[in-house]
């Protein structure tokens, strides 16, 4: 419209100046600074989504890294055998002290004696000698040869064993009977066999001779039969063990297998300050990467692709079921903060306790700021990053993911602000029990100081995250232009200034409001939308006409109407800027976009018909252009703008119904919305024919109710107010048929013009029947 030109052109740009004069007068509501940190963030930021993500990323995987880098790579120390500790040094984690558990390995395998085995073919080949000499002695014995024919027999029988025989032995031998010499090959026999089977050690060889003397010097024996069985026994005895290295082996192994490695446990001190370092020292510190020997790559390594598998896991689940937010530069700006500020927050927190870290803080937000199934998302990753984060824990990843999800379930339904605390306190129960499950699960009694303790912390975590997320909600609500559901609960609340204006300043405009919110939110509730936003975006559609407030019908009250007395064109740009005053208003109190939105497009383009109607019908009507008497739109854009111009033209439209019925409403409903369909008013909404349908049918169940006839009571007589009852009847009579009544309705018999009744918004809105039927005249 800024090229049109009409008669009234020099008007319009008073108006528009004195509009402008009104818009600096309204009182700011937003905070200065955080429209300073609105401003800086978001001039600084790129505009290209794509960029915006790979600068997002990079920041979360430094600060993630940076993070777990704290956690699992401790200080490091430049130290050497024999300086003295700067510090008290503790194991950073559980690990087995290599030295100690291998020097109690060798001392272990030290214990177990060389293993041997006896050779039964040397017993076998001992009891075949000590045969073979008692059979000769037999069978020289029988013989009929002399004396020195068979003592030189036997000594030549002896001698090839090896085997040699005095003279007493021989002779004791060759002068026994035989059953002498079976007695002493028996006791011989006895003798070698039990010295053999206990087994004989090379060197123990003369020991177990010597025992074998022993034993025959103890039978009941001649000299010369002791020294015949001594003489074949010290030759028969000899080594039947022999050393078995394999089987020795075998048993020190499993000695060695069966010694407990020696564990240096987390927190424990390997070395306290002022003492001297070993070389013991030295190789549990290298063990733990405390020595600054060399970089510490591997940890590094695996630090790395432990964060870039997380930040990847989010990437791909946004890239598959949240694309949108990928191409959101604030969306996906909040929730990388969200997720820097609870890994902040984590590693500020988890030398308290890792029960401690607010987990459930960053699932709420993102839950109330985003998405919920987002939110649900993020909780299973940041679980295991707390779990690594205090120290490959999976008990703290568990508990975190156990709070998370709490606060997800907690405020998936959120009314109000003070819901959040009690989300606290259910995450601070899920705490508690996550906590009490698995300290149960690593064998520690619910009675013990230390479950307790943990238990109190993780109650602690619930309360602190509702704390936070209370306090931090409004400045990201501010500062990212979320608008969430508590917000608009907030922005309806009839306190709010703008609303208290427009009830003090345009009280007919402001009803209109409350009745248009109450069609708008009970459409979107049936064709799918923004409910809340429908309801709250109705209350401040028509806040403009705060600026002139009795240029508009609305707010005539049955006075003068100002239109009579200025020309059609001056009549349509009031009209339309009350649109422009109500952007202007809204963007000066901090409104949100989203409201914004709605006042700007609740008319769209449409025409104000009733002053085109007029100018047309005027002296000047050749040079009278249709575009200068539409608004200025744009055309409705969303459900809810389209579902809110449909309410507020309906509304209007009923109220000058003079017997209204629901048959009546109903036809009315539907023609406004053929019309607008018509005009195009609906080309650029998401809005289906089925849906027009659907509304029709709830603005004229709710219309009727609101505007369905009253029963009018008769005059009262004289006589008949004196009746019983009869003031009670003046009441009602006064209640029902008086101005004010009239007022809800069509507002019957206050003598306005047909320019009154068409003075709300020149579009037909506040007109009659024939307003509608006339609206498009010319066009």
């Amino acid at each position: 419209m800024s090229g049109s030109r009409t008669g009234s052109g020099r008007p319009r740009r008073r108006t528009r100046k004195v509009a402008n004069r009104a818009v600096a007068m309204e009182p700011q509501t937003r905070p200065n600074w955080v429209k300073a940190v609105r401003a800086v963030a978001w001039s600084h930021l790129p505009r290209n989504p794509r960029v915006v993500a790979g600068v997002w990323a990079v920041i979360v995987f430094a600060i993630g890294f940076m993070v777990l880098s704290a956690a699992l790579a401790p200080v490091r120390y430049d130290l050497e055998a024999g300086q003295v500790a700067p510090e008290d040094i503790h194991a950073t984690r559980t690990i087995v002290d290599r030295v100690a558990t291998e020097r109690a390995r060798q001392a272990a395998a030290a214990e177990v004696s060389d293993q041997y085995e006896i050779n039964s073919q040397t017993t076998a080949d001992a009891e075949a000698v000590v045969a073979a000499v008692f059979a000769a002695i037999r069978e020289l014995n029988s013989s009929q040869g002399s004396y020195s024919t068979r003592e030189t027999g036997l000594i030549d029988a002896a001698g090839t064993y090896g085997i040699t025989m005095d003279e007493a032995a021989v002779s004791a031998a060759l002068s026994a009977s035989p059953d002498v010499v079976d007695s002493l090959e028996l006791r011989l026999r006895s003798v070698i066999e039990n010295i053999m089977q206990a087994g004989v050690k090379a060197e123990y060889l003369d020991a177990a001779h010597a025992q074998a003397a022993a034993r025959v010097n103890a039978l009941d024996l001649t000299y010369g039969q002791e020294v015949l069985l001594n003489s074949i026994a010290q030759v028969v005895i000899v080594p039947n063990m022999h050393f078995n290295a394999h089987e020795t082996q075998a048993r020190r192994e499993a000695a060695m297998a069966a010694v407990l490695p020696v564990e240096i446990l987390k927190g424990q001190v390997i070395v306290r300050a002022g003492d001297l370092v070993t070389s013991d020292h030295l190789s549990i510190l290298q063990d733990l990467g405390l020595l600054r020997d060399k970089p510490a790559w591997g940890a590094l390594l695996g630090i790395c692709l432990l964060v870039g598998l997380m930040e990847a896991g989010v990437g791909l689940y946004l890239y598959l079921f949240d694309h949108s937010l990928l191409l959101s530069v604030r969306r996906l700006s909040l929730l990388c903060l969200l997720v820097i500020l609870t890994m902040a927050l984590g590693a500020a927190v988890r030398s308290f306790s890792g029960y401690f870290i607010p987990v459930a803080a960053g699932t709420m937000l993102i839950a109330v700021l985003l998405d919920i199934r987002l939110a649900i998302f993020t909780a299973f990753v940041l679980g295991p990053f707390v779990g690594f984060m205090v120290g490959n824990d999976l008990r703290f990843a568990l508990v975190a993911v156990a709070g998370g999800l709490t606060g997800v379930f907690a405020v998936s339904r959120l009314k109000q602000r003070s819901d959040l605390m009690r989300a606290g306190l259910l995450v601070a129960g899920a705490n508690a029990v996550a906590i009490a499950a698995v300290s149960t699960l690593a064998g520690r009694s619910l009675f013990e100081l230390a479950t307790a303790r943990d238990m109190l912390w993780g109650a602690g975590n619930g309360v602190a995250s509702a704390i936070l997320t209370i306090g931090s909600l409004p400045f990201l609500e501010d500062i990212f232009g979320v608008l969430t559901g508590v917000k608009l609960l907030e922005l309806a609340n009839p306190n709010q200034p703008l609303l208290r204006r427009l009830l003090m300043e345009a009280p007919g405009t402001y009803h209109h409001s409350i009745i248009v919110g109450n069609l708008a939110e009970a459409a979107i509730s049936e064709v799918g939308g923004n409910a809340a936003l429908a309801r709250a975006g109705a209350y401040y559609h028509d806040i403009g006409k705060i600026k002139r407030p009795y240029f508009f019908v609305d707010n005539q009250f049955g006075g003068d109407n100002p239109h009579d007395k200025i020309a059609p064109s001056l009549s349509a740009l009031i009209i339309t800027s009350h649109v422009r005053d109500g952007v202007a208003l809204a963007e000066e109190a901090g409104l949100p976009k989203e409201i914004v939105d709605l006042i700007r497009q609740h008319h769209g383009t449409s025409l104000v018909s009733y002053f085109y109607s007029r100018a047309a019908e005027g002296e000047d009507a050749e040079h009278v252009v249709e575009e200068d008497f539409r608004y200025d739109g744009p055309r409705p854009l969303t459900r809810e703008a389209a579902v809110l111009m449909l309410a507020d033209c309906c509304e209007a439209a009923a109220r000058s119904l003079a017997r209204p019925s629901p048959g009546r409403i109903e036809g009315l409903v539907r023609k406004i919305m053929k019309d607008r369909l018509d005009d195009g008013q609906l080309d650029e909404s998401p809005l289906t024919l089925q849906d027009l349908d659907i509304m029709a049918g709830v603005f004229t169940r709710i219309l009727s109710g609101i505007f369905h006839r009253r029963v009018e009571y008769p005059e009262l007589s004289p006589r008949d107010a004196r009746a019983p009852g009869a003031r009670n009847g003046k009441n009602q009579n006064g209640r029902n048929g008086n101005g004010r009544n009239a007022g809800v309705g069509a507002r019957p018999g206050n003598g306005r013009s047909s320019a009154n009744r068409t003075g709300n918004d020149g579009n037909g809105r506040a007109g009659s029947e024939q307003g509608f039927t006339g609206r498009r005249a010319g066009g």
